[in-house]
This record gives structure tokens, sequence and C-alpha cells, in this order.
């Protein structure tokens, strides 16, 4: 991005912070060829972006922002997962510096962060001298992300801006009405069976409690047998990835095919007949 004062007719006024490409290589099973790239930025400089490396050629792409594991602050530790999305049309801002080394973050915290990520993405959306200048759909905002950081995508759930949210590998530790009550967008979850630290219990309790609320769509996927994170880091980060994928294209883009809506519900949904899943879900359009 060039720096510099921008904006027609004054419309913006300001400096814009290039952002780095890193030396990490990724590619997914999309259309786009995807860059790794980090920005000095306050709101942003905590995370590391994974997005479509054609810009600016009239498509807007959504924006999906990923809380990490063990409240790790590495952005590559679920890389595979991050650039198989990325590769589908997202801007995707995964929490941490690559191979970052930061103190983890407190366990139940982190949707600030999330959403400081969400406000720049919007942000440098306006600006004349970014290069993601009006290349973002600010409008479809997905979070989500893996064990500690599932509950870092929950810390967005009440935001406005969000247009959907789930957590994988995760789950509230007890019931928490108020947060409950402040749902207000669908709800994606996903899980292994045979989690050995508890989380698919603690995804089923999140489940049963949204769908009592009788009007917030939202799905489980449990996959039979599967541990913490089950395949997360598969090639293109397996079917973990594949289910929130879908999910992602359904709620951000409007896909009722096979790739999106149609892979999760009704005839063409192949995890339906895959007995390796248990499905559930409720209040579904």
């Amino acid at each position: 991005m060039a720096g510099g004062n921008g904006g027609s007719g004054g419309a913006f006024t300001g400096t814009c912070t290039e952002s780095r490409p890193t030396d990490r290589r990724v590619s997914g099973s999309g259309p786009h060829q995807v860059v790794v790239e980090t920005n000095s930025d306050p709101g942003i400089n905590e995370g590391t972006i994974f997005r479509p490396a054609d810009l600016g050629g009239g498509a807007k792409y959504p924006i999906f922002v990923w809380g990490q594991g063990g409240c790790s602050r590495d952005g590559l530790s679920t890389e595979a997962a991050m650039a198989e999305i990325a590769s589908h049309g997202y801007f995707v801002v995964a929490d941490g510096t690559p191979g970052g080394k930061e103190p983890n973050r407190d366990l139940g915290g982190g949707g600030d962060v999330l959403l400081a990520y969400v406000d720049w993405v919007i942000a440098e959306n306006e600006k004349p001298c970014s290069a993601y200048y009006h290349s973002i759909e600010t409008t479809k905002v997905g979070a989500n992300g893996f064990s500690c950081g599932g509950l870092m995508a929950a810390g967005t759930a009440a935001d406005p801006r969000m247009t959907t949210w789930g957590h994988t590998s995760s789950g509230t530790f007890s019931p928490d009405p108020a947060f409950y009550n402040s749902i207000h967008t669908p709800v994606l979850i996903v899980t292994g069976t045979a989690d050995s630290l508890g989380a698919h219990e603690n995804g089923a309790r999140d489940f049963q409690n949204i769908s009592a609320l009788g009007n917030i769509p939202v799905m489980m996927f449990a996959k039979v047998g599967a541990d913490h994170g089950g395949d997360l880091w598969a090639r293109n980060g397996g079917e973990f990835t594949q289910v929130n994928l879908a999910w992602l294209n359904w709620w951000l883009k409007g896909d009722e095919t096979a790739t999106g809506k149609g892979a999760l519900v009704g005839a063409s949904c192949r995890f339906c007949s895959d007995r390796s899943w248990n499905i559930s879900s409720a209040n579904l359009p």
C-alpha cells in the first residue's frame, strides 16, 4: 500500500501503512492464489493476513477472523485452513503474527482483538491509498476459532456487524444466558466426538442452549472418533475446514449450491450421508 494523503474530493485524508509480504508460500483448493502478509498498524499488528492475490478487479471479499488454539499468538499455526478459506475469496485475519512467540492470550478473552481486526479491515476498504480499497465486502463478516480461539470468536457474537460466527473444538464452560441472549446471527459448531479436552461436551451444550432460543439458525457437526482439532492440519485444512468453508459460503456469499448450503443440508449434503459425521441443526431457514 502506498502511503500518502488520499481521497477524491477530500473524502479521506491520512496515510496508509504498507502491508509486508511474508516468505510463507501457501495455497488452497480455490481459484485464488493466496498472499500472506502483516501490517504494523495498531489494530492489525498482532495478526496475520491471508488474502487473495488478485485485488482491485471489482470483486469484493468477505471478512473472516480466526482465533488460534492454545490461546497462542502464532498466526501460522493453522495456516493450511486459513489459506484454504482465503483461496475461495475471503479476506482472512488469523490472530497472532507469523511464528509469534508472545505470551498466550487469556482463556476466554480476545473477542476485542478479533473485532479490532474487523475495524482495521473495514477502515482500509475506505482508504484510496490502501491496496485493499473497495476490495472488501464490509457488510459480510464471519468469525471462528479453534479451542481457546473459539472462545475469542464467541466474544464477537454480540457485535452488530457480525454476519455469522462459530467455534471449532471449543465451547463455553458453563451455561451463560446473557451470552446466549446476545447472539443475533447464525452459529456453526464443529467438534470431534472423542475430544480429549472436553470441547465436544461444551460445544453440545452451546448447541442445545442456542437451539432453545428458537430464532437463531445453528448447526453442529461432530466427527465420530476425532480428537481435539480433528484434521485442521491436514491438506487444505481437512474436513473440519470444508465444513467451515461451506458455512461461510452459505452465510457470507449466499451460496445455496453444493459448495455452500447444499454441502451441509438437503439432498446434496455430502456430510449427511457420511456416517462418520453426526449432524444436528435447529431453526434453519
